[in-house]
């Protein structure tokens, strides 16, 4: 049993990664949410059908992209779903909080862990408790503002963690993966470039007495 989930859950970011790709392309025309939905899935068996050398194209998207983290996947979905419907869900505190939040773990990650600092925050992950600490404050501001979903998929990760369900003994492995900080800082780009032109537009749309 668990090597199937195993199985579903390192493809799923490749998996949603090319259904979500499709499906934002399948925008240029006007059509209904259905049939975008289908050229995503066709876009998955594509992939899966092209092979290049000894394997298919989404095994080396798969290669190259790894296991998603609770966030990062419940980011994946809402991003899929938004290249589905088009319905956007950065207007909402929940979706910037959370981002936000992504971008913040990244940036505190990621420099250290590729040997950009002098000190890799990475190992905090193994043991201490600076990390779990401010999980626990996270997860507890969360549930403060009634982001359930965030502290769902906190709750996920660290129980993920907990029982060992993943391959890694890192924390931060299941509360943050790189995709996902990626994804959060494309959203945060949009918003802050969305911002700036509803701010644009009516100075420039005034007209003067």
């Amino acid at each position: 049993m668990m090597s199937a989930v195993d199985y579903l859950l390192d493809r799923s970011s490749a998996a949603l990664l090319v259904f979500m790709a499709a499906a934002a392309l399948s925008q240029v025309v006007r059509i209904s949410p259905a049939k975008r939905a289908a050229i995503g899935i066709a876009a998955i068996a594509i992939a899966a059908l092209t092979h290049i050398s000894t394997r298919s194209g989404f095994e080396w998207i798969v290669s190259a992209i790894e296991r998603p983290s609770a966030p990062g996947l419940l980011l994946l979905v809402l991003f899929a779903i938004t290249a589905t419907i088009g319905r956007r869900f950065d207007s909402g505190s929940e979706f910037r909080f959370g981002t936000a939040m992504l971008v913040l773990a990244g940036v505190l990650l990621y420099p250290g862990a590729v040997g950009f600092l002098n000190y890799d925050t990475y190992v905090l992950g193994y043991s201490g408790y600076v990390l779990p600490l401010l999980l626990v404050v996270l997860l507890a501001y969360a549930l403060y503002r009634r982001y359930f979903f965030i502290a769902a998929a906190l709750n996920i990760g660290i129980l993920g963690f907990l029982l060992g369900a993943g391959r890694s003994l890192n924390l931060w492995d299941y509360v943050i993966d790189p995709v996902a900080w990626l994804l959060a800082i494309g959203a945060w780009i949009t918003i802050v470039v969305t911002a700036a032109i509803r701010k644009i537009k009516p100075a420039t749309t005034s007209v003067p007495a």
